[in-house]
């Protein structure tokens, strides 16, 4: 058993994964947030809200002070609609199968990263261990905590990525089943110019 990074415990072929994922620096950058990435976090696997978006506080009207025309709940934007109502461009499908082949890509690549970047470990320690009361030796030992600490997080949003991927294929094939179930009651009206 190694060492404990952020209080768990690392076995030498594992790399330890953090408890929240923080957002990538290219989308705190995207953002104009960059200087703001500490209180940005990832979402959860199989959530598809933006983590950047601000909550405004809701507070609950009273029946003596009218709601703020402030705090209204934002509105989807006007324009020309699609014939089932989206807007231009916000029709994706994409097949349960081909979502569940990409996580499976992506635990392979997680697979292939984290048993590697696990096994430096050992020599680590041995440099560590030869440069004994050098201050050589609490760099390396310094510098491998550091590379534990990255390499566990991009070992981290490999896994958030598969989870989400699968969590995408489970959604989806949800969502056609309850239409699928919602109008499995509803039957066809005849029209009344059938047969002219």
């Amino acid at each position: 058993m190694s060492e404990t990074i952020r209080g768990k415990p690392v076995a030498e072929d594992t790399l330890p994964e953090p408890d929240q994922l923080p957002l990538t620096p290219d989308e705190l950058k995207k953002r104009d947030l960059e200087n703001f990435g500490a209180f940005y976090k990832a979402p959860p696997a199989d959530s598809y809200a933006d983590p950047t978006t601000p909550r405004l506080l809701q507070p609950t009207p009273s029946p003596l002070q009218p709601q703020s025309p402030f705090l209204k709940p934002p509105t989807a934007p006007a324009g020309p609609r699609g014939p089932h109502g989206e807007l231009p461009g916000q029709r994706l499908n994409i097949e349960p199968a081909i979502l569940n082949t990409a996580a499976g890509s992506a635990d392979e690549i997680h697979t292939a990263f984290t048993k590697p970047a696990a096994a430096l470990e050992t020599p680590a320690k041995a440099a560590a261990t030869a440069m004994a009361g050098w201050e050589s030796e609490y760099a390396l030992r310094a510098a491998h905590k550091q590379w534990e600490i990255q390499a566990g997080t991009v070992a981290g949003w490999l896994a958030h990525i598969a989870e989400s991927l699968r969590a995408g294929a489970r959604d989806h094939t949800k969502t056609d089943t309850a239409i699928e179930e919602a109008f499995r009651g509803v039957k066809p009206r005849r029209s009344l110019l059938e047969g002219f």
